[in-house]
């Protein structure tokens, strides 16, 4: 049972690192495409993008070590006088399976200390500090700042030194684009993307996570766009990123922060259109399809491990 368990364990750990790598080889060529439909469908799709090496490293290793679905997938072949469908085996799995597990655990717990920990605790204290109004909390600072913080619950904190500043146009902008975060939870989108990446190489998800965050930032854009104009939403992002100088808190989503210009040339072209849902089924289909086309190579490869 021991060999069994963890030669499952090294093969869900050893797929996912192979899908992570094949991942980041195809990103550069998907991104282009993922960029230049609606912001909203957009960071959909990239949440589902990252979330695909773990979960297609379990469908891999749960077709590998079903017999009634490896029979269908893995072309049948013998060890010795062992010719039954069989998942890779092997009594060498326990110390490689046990070192990739601590690892994973250790990855993911080291990204929840570092964002969820602290963006919980600075909640808290900010909403026992500010004035709640209808749509917002105001801190009593004379910094610039405005930010959406939180996870389950966020919550939109702008600075008295921000509302100061600016006039009635742009403190508006700022409640509405933020209110989308809040609406969206992309807190807690990015956060999930974290952890969905936590194990692999930061090099290979870097470009992905980055591209998440502008497109999270483009659709409350675009949300707050709705309700008043493109123009003054563009506007204002131009003048709060003038004012907040600050660093944002951990696990927070400012107002202005990253990709100011091309979220302004954003604002300001023609508004980008969402893929059809014939298209998204369609790529849906045809990664599921080269998933199951590769279950007999990744049989063959699995056993070579140890």
């Amino acid at each position: 049972m021991l060999t069994l368990l963890s030669s499952i364990v090294l093969s869900v750990f050893t797929l996912w690192l192979f899908f992570g790598a094949l991942q980041a080889i195809i990103y550069r060529t998907l991104q282009p495409v993922l960029l230049s439909i609606e912001p909203a469908q957009a960071s959909k799709c990239l949440l589902v993008w990252l979330a695909l090496p773990p979960a297609s490293a379990l469908l891999a290793a749960y077709v590998l070590y079903s017999p009634d679905l490896a029979q269908w997938f893995v072309a049948g072949h013998c060890h010795t006088s062992q010719c039954l469908a069989h998942g890779p085996q092997s009594s060498l799995a326990v110390l490689p399976a046990a070192l990739l597990t601590a690892w994973t655990l250790y990855s993911i717990a080291q990204c929840l200390y570092r964002q969820w920990l602290p963006a919980r605790r600075l909640c808290d204290q900010l909403t026992m500090m500010g004035v709640e109004q209808h749509d917002y909390i105001t801190l009593d600072d004379s910094q610039p700042m405005a930010f959406t913080l939180g996870w389950l619950r966020p919550k939109v904190f702008i600075s008295r030194g921000m509302q100061d500043a600016c006039s009635e146009e742009e403190i508006s902008s700022i409640v509405h684009h933020e209110a989308a975060h809040r609406k969206r939870r992309d807190n807690l989108r990015l956060l999930a993307s974290r952890v969905l990446t936590a194990p692999l190489p930061q090099r290979w998800t870097a470009r992905a996570l980055d591209d998440l965050k502008l497109c999270c930032e483009q659709a409350c854009d675009s949300s707050a766009a709705a309700i008043l104009t493109r123009e003054s939403v563009a506007a204002a992002l131009i003048r709060v990123t003038r004012l907040q100088q600050q660093s944002t808190p951990v696990g927070s989503l400012a107002f202005s922060g990253n990709h100011t210009r091309q979220r302004i040339l954003t604002l300001l072209d023609t508004p980008q259109v969402p893929l059809a849902n014939e298209k998204l089924f369609a790529a849906a289909a045809v990664t599921l399809l080269i998933i199951l086309m590769i279950i007999n190579p990744l049989h063959r490869a699995v056993e070579l491990l140890p």
